[in-house]
């Protein structure tokens, strides 16, 4: 049972339960030579939970590029990788509202990547594709609902990007200067329904457009899920709904209604939740009591009461609002929490921010070392190397009550970790500018709304204080929206806490510096929201983060012109790319001795650039005679004089020692000259060479390798 159609002049086919097909749904999908396969399963609902049961997988294997994983040691994929995890949240954030209120079915979704093209992307195909699935199943869905990639070129064009982009490639160098915009947005014919985008300083009104643009470029998916469906689609069924009776409310509202509203329009956000928790705990016995007396079995009672504040927090925001033209916490509309930035904090940390914003606080720290260092990725577009990352981590203190303890951060994290490393990229120096691996990790310390981009702005002041050479500083603000159902009057809110986060229609997040937007990320809670709203959030957005970069500048207003005195230094020096070679030295003897005798790291490129890293000026300077030393005792050993064999066994005397080893001169008439490895002398760890050999000093020695120049490399030990 196939469909067909054409996107960006390929056709995709769809190909309904040829695999997985004990699934509710499912569809196998082709697009050029990419192949993904969407499972959707239904499990029976359960009436105790107060959320709606959703899991979302994408599961790449390196089979879909042809590859097996290069660790010698394991050759399954094991826990996702962060860049399936953003996929997956990518495809959550848009599905997720679209769901009938008060299901509580258990729904998992299985995007399995079976065939990777890097022309045609497996996140667009297993976007649509899962739309496509979730309305031809059982379940009630709300689509058509499109994914698409806008980017823009080299003259200021938008055009839709089928292709694969990834972030990072083979050299460690970020590819945002390539690529200005990846925005890749959710979509249905009414609006915008999720944003994910990393840009390069792009303005607001490329952005606009870019909406607009993309609208109208999905209308190819939008066509093809309905069709999908008219032909393939099932019959659909309810499923277990929680529906919280009108009745309830209204006793709810009748018995703690001014109570609620008063603990839920206090500014102070310990004293809030304290009253919140009291307040919710006092309905909870009191009307859990109740009902016991009814039915003896309370738990779907307690789930549906937790449901029924929520709604009833939610009528008190918008009425708030909409209604007394007030924010629930006294606030301006446009009025950012008070403001603290210090940076330095820390003193044998290379760079340490604190940016606080109302109670959301988060330290970031940075951390500079060898190239050596990069994270190595392997991911199905290809070896990447990365040498910026920033991590994310909110323990449960940051949230004042005792929780559960990660010691891998879960999804949330490598998503919020993940859209402010994102943020920083177009202002990172250059691996040439700046040949370091640099690390940020933010803490936080307290969450009150929008940590994500606390630590954007941690990272942004951190990088300067560490004297790390960003072109410019990066702030990010969290634009949040309540909307009237009937009538589509809505108000923007800036700088959102936890309760508009909660109960208003979505969470804004946009980065950038002064001149343009570097990062976007938006999940909303409606379903779909009009482009006129995100032409006012982005105004919004930039007002906010100009005024939030004032401030910051105040505190540094540019990187530090000197690295920490803790902070490893770097010298480069360029050697000819024939010699690299040479300096690594058979099995990398040598530049590992090099690093073992200086104290310092080497990292060496192809084109013959040799950059060494060390914590101090000496252990640097001792690198540098030590890469010296060896290349001039490569470039003594000729080739042989005479044909020699690998086994053979010679009177050889010591011409010249190094800290990696022996020159020593075969006595065989020929004065042919070898090499005796440190490792090759004896069984016995020898920390000092000159302990054991002195120049002029004659041994027996045995030929165990004849490089393909012909030079000898010979060995004490094996004689």
């Amino acid at each position: 049972m196939e469909y067909t159609f054409k996107v960006g002049g390929q056709p995709v086919k769809w190909f309904y339960k040829k695999f997985s097909a004990l699934s509710d749904s499912s569809i196998f999908a082709v697009w050029g030579g990419t192949a993904v396969n969407v499972s959707v399963l239904r499990g029976e609902g359960d009436k105790t939970l107060d959320f709606f049961p959703l899991q979302v997988e994408y599961l790449e294997r390196l089979y879909a590029a042809g590859k097996i994983a290069a660790s010698p040691y394991v050759k399954r994929e094991g826990h996702p990788a962060d860049s399936a995890i953003l996929k997956a949240r990518i495809i959550d954030r848009a599905i997720r509202p679209r769901f009938p209120e008060g299901l509580v079915d258990t729904v998992q979704i299985f995007v399995n990547v079976l065939s990777y093209d890097p022309e045609f992307d497996p996140l667009i195909l297993g976007f649509n594709t899962t739309v496509a699935a979730l309305m031809a199943s059982s379940i009630e869905f709300d689509g058509p609902l499109a994914g698409v990639r806008v980017s823009i070129g080299e003259n200021g064009e938008l055009y839709i990007n089928n292709k694969s982009v990834p972030l990072w490639d083979a050299e460690g160098e970020n590819v945002i200067d390539k690529e200005a915009m990846n925005l890749f947005l959710g979509v249905e014919p009414k609006g915008i329904v999720m944003f994910d985008a990393v840009m390069r300083e792009i303005p607001e009104k490329i952005v606009k457009d870019a909406m607009r643009f993309a609208i109208d470029k999905a209308k190819v998916w939008f066509d093809a899920q309905e069709e999908f469906t008219k032909e393939f689609g099932v019959e659909k069924q309810e499923g277990t709904r929680v529906v919280v009776p009108v009745d309830l409310i209204e006793k709810l509202e009748e018995r703690y209604g001014k109570r609620l509203y008063e603990a839920l329009s206090n500014p102070d956000k310990e004293e809030r939740v304290k009253q919140l928790e009291e307040l919710e705990e006092t309905i909870k016995e009191e009307m859990v009591s109740e009902q016991a007396e009814q039915e003896e079995d309370t738990s779907e009672f307690e789930a549906l009461l937790k449901r029924a504040i929520a709604k009833i927090f939610k009528k008190y925001v918008r009425k708030s609002v909409l209604e007394e033209n007030r924010r629930i916490d006294g606030r301006d509309f446009d009025e950012i929490r008070p403001l603290e930035i210090e940076v330095g904090l820390l003193p044998r940390a290379h760079g340490s921010a604190n940016f606080k914003r109302g109670p959301t606080q988060v330290l970031s720290v940075v951390t500079l070392d060898s190239l050596q260092k990069q994270l190595q990725l392997e991911e199905l577009s290809g070896d990447e190397e990365k040498r910026y990352m920033h991590e994310y981590y909110a323990p449960p203190y940051a949230y004042g009550e005792p929780g559960r303890v990660r010691y891998y951060p879960g999804r949330r994290e490598v998503g919020h970790g993940a859209l402010a490393e994102k943020a920083l990229l177009a202002v990172l120096p250059s691996k040439d500018e700046f040949p370091y691996t640099i690390r940020v990790v933010s803490e936080v310390m307290g969450s009150g709304g929008s940590t994500s981009m606390a630590s954007t702005c941690g990272s942004s002041l951190a990088l300067m204080d560490a004297g790390v050479p960003i072109k410019k500083p990066v702030a990010g603000i969290s634009i949040g929206v309540i909307m009237d159902d009937e009538t589509g009057e809505f108000k923007l809110l800036t700088d959102i806490q936890e309760q508009e986060d909660f109960y208003g229609e979505m969470d804004f997040k946009v980065a950038g510096t002064e001149d343009g937007i570097t990062a976007i990320q938006m999940d909303q809670k409606k379903g779909v929201l009009p482009v006129e709203v995100f032409d006012q959030a982005l105004e919004a957005a930039k007002k906010a983060r100009l005024f939030i970069l004032e401030k910051m500048k105040q505190v540094i207003p540019e990187p530090r012109p000197e690295l920490s005195p803790y902070a490893p230094g770097v010298a480069k020096i360029k050697i000819d790319p024939d010699d690299i070679g040479r300096l690594i030295g058979p099995g990398g003897k040598i530049i590992k001795e090099i690093m073992k005798e200086s104290g310092a790291e080497i990292y060496i490129e192809e084109n013959g650039e040799v950059i060494i890293t060390a914590v101090n000026k000496a252990s640097l300077e001792k690198a540098k005679e030590l890469i010296k030393d060896a290349l001039e005792t490569e470039h003594k050993l000729k080739p042989a004089k005479k044909t020699y064999k690998i086994g053979e066994v010679y009177d050889v005397e010591v011409v010249d020692l190094k800290p990696f080893g022996a020159i020593v001169k075969l006595l065989d008439g020929t004065d042919t000259l070898g090499m005796i490895h440190i490792s090759e002398i004896s069984d016995m760890y020898i920390k000092d060479i000159h302990t054991v050999l002195k120049i002029g000093q004659r041994v027996r020695a045995k030929i165990i390798e004849i490089d393909e120049k012909g030079r000898l490399r010979l060995s004490m030990k094996q004689v």
